[in-house]
């Protein structure tokens, strides 16, 4: 009976990505530090169910700045692209489920890799079921 709660817990918790929801506020909570705790975590589901609802940018630690900085990382030289497997492990590091991806290019551009990360983040950081 016990190991049927737990199941079940695991699958509501897993159906309604709870999980990713406390990591991605823990992870926003965590890195901004702000005085009022309570208040932030309210406006930060707040924005969730905005950007929800109107479809604009989810809460998220990565900005346009520091996609643009692992770009520049990942090609020091200043080619103006990235290897297919330096794209693939800069989003697994950056926290993208990348087991389901097809297999990249063998040349990512700057813009194809900001606009791929922008997608994939907000896949990852809209954390309710949809």
């Amino acid at each position: 009976m016990a190991a049927g709660r737990a199941v079940e817990a695991e699958d509501y918790l897993q159906k309604n990505k709870i999980m990713e929801l406390v990591n991605n506020l823990t992870s926003l909570l965590l890195y901004h530090r702000p005085d009022r705790p309570r208040e932030f975590l309210i406006t930060q589901l707040e924005k969730l169910k905005l950007a929800r609802l109107a479809d604009v940018e989810y809460p998220c630690l990565f900005d346009e700045s520091n996609v643009e900085a692992v770009f520049g990382i990942l090609d020091p030289s200043g080619q103006g692209y990235i290897t297919g497997t330096q794209y693939i492990e800069a989003l697994k590091t950056l926290g993208v489920d990348v087991s389901n991806l097809p297999d990249p290019p063998e040349k990512i551009t700057q813009e194809v890799f900001k606009h791929d990360l922008r997608t994939h983040l907000k896949k990852s950081t809209a954390t309710f079921k949809t």
